[in-house]
């Protein structure tokens, strides 16, 4: 649910977003705007721009990222940021003028729009205002987890430019223990766009929420865009949320996997890959647990057909898992001395076939 209070605490699995939005953002900003005359940043549920232990909203993070990144440049960013609370508006434009206030940006070449309303359909009025929605847009739509993200936007967001990118917030809860309500099942229709996600009523209850990740994710794919990257987040308590990303762009999903593969262990939530039969938690460390990925990719060739290249492997870790393709081949140089998998030729290049050993060959 949403708080009440104009401004609330941060709890752990906001900490991690705004980590790797930073982060992400830190990559994105320079790329496109070495580009493009004009990149847009938004937002549709934006908040008040602080915590109550004082840490920054995304918004703010946002808005130093892009400071930081014109202060040798030319170009221009919009940022279009939605509030439905009014008192929470206020705060949030109090914190914007204030982080403007240490920024060193030119006069119109920082330009904030808040705007009182809500995501929809607030946010695609008022980017197509500010003449967004002919150049890339990044679009943050962190709500409080339920289905409150309609897929016409997604749709209207991957039809506009082809470098547009949006990062949507999914609790699979509510809809697990509300979705049979008539007026909840309405609002999950509209958010998967369609009613594929039903079958979750048929589900036995360990796999309900994977079963919404997948549908969610191919509800992504159908409004545009082509690549989705989901990041399956643990805090301590248990809790699930799913942060799914989508691009048009491979290079989208690299940089967001060097994101989150920088070493971060102050938040208190861990990630777990989705393609991971066992779902361990992972600890993103320097020298990384592969063990999630071996299991990942000895189930993909036990899959039609029976070999693939290192290349091959390396896509399917890049699009298919939270892993990097780097992490790839000094993974199989193990696995081929565990044999596990034979390798042809011998030496492992982008070209060499890789074939996974019959268990029964073993033993």
């Amino acid at each position: 649910m949403a708080p009440k209070d104009v401004i609330w605490p941060r709890d752990p699995h906001t900490a991690a977003k705004h980590a790797l939005l930073r982060r992400y953002l830190q990559a994105w900003a320079p790329i496109l705007l070495r580009h493009n005359e004009v990149v847009t940043y938004a937002e549709g549920f934006a908040g008040p721009g602080i915590y109550e232990g004082g840490e920054p909203g995304s918004p703010v993070v946002a808005y130093h990222v892009f400071a930081g990144a014109l202060r040798n440049s030319h170009r221009r960013v919009k940022m279009v940021l939605i509030e439905e609370d009014a008192r929470r508006k206020s705060e949030l434009a109090t914190r914007i003028a204030a982080a403007a206030n240490l920024s060193r940006t030119r006069i119109g070449q920082l330009d904030v729009r808040i705007a009182q309303g809500g995501c929809d359909p607030d946010l695609l009025q008022q980017l197509a205002r500010a003449g967004s929605l002919h150049h890339p847009v990044f679009v943050l739509l962190d709500g409080f987890g339920g289905p409150d993200v309609p897929f016409s936007l997604l749709h209207q967001i991957a039809t506009g430019h082809r470098s547009s990118e949006v990062m949507v917030t999914f609790q699979p809860s509510f809809l697990v223990r509300f979705g049979k309500d008539q007026r909840h099942r309405a609002a999950g229709d509209r958010f998967f766009g369609g009613t594929e996600w039903h079958g979750v009523f048929q589900q036995p209850s360990n796999t309900k929420a994977a079963y919404l990740r997948d549908r969610y994710r191919e509800s992504l794919r159908r409004a545009g865009f082509q690549h989705t990257l989901v990041f399956e987040m643990i805090d301590e308590a248990g809790h699930l949320l799913y942060l799914i990303f989508g691009t048009r762009h491979e290079r989208g999903v690299e940089k967001m996997k060097e994101a989150m593969w920088v070493v971060d262990r102050t938040s208190g939530v861990r990630y777990r890959d989705p393609k991971d039969p066992n779902q361990q938690a992972l600890d993103l460390e320097l020298e990384p647990d592969t063990g999630p990925l071996r299991r990942i990719l000895l189930e993909h060739l036990a899959t039609s057909p029976a070999s693939r290249t290192v290349e091959q492997l390396k896509k399917y870790a890049l699009l298919e898992t939270v892993y990097r393709p780097t992490q790839v081949i000094p993974l199989l140089k193990r696995m081929r001395d565990d044999q596990e998998i034979d390798v042809s030729p011998g030496r492992i290049v982008g070209a060499s076939t890789v074939t996974r050993v019959r268990q029964d060959v073993l033993f």
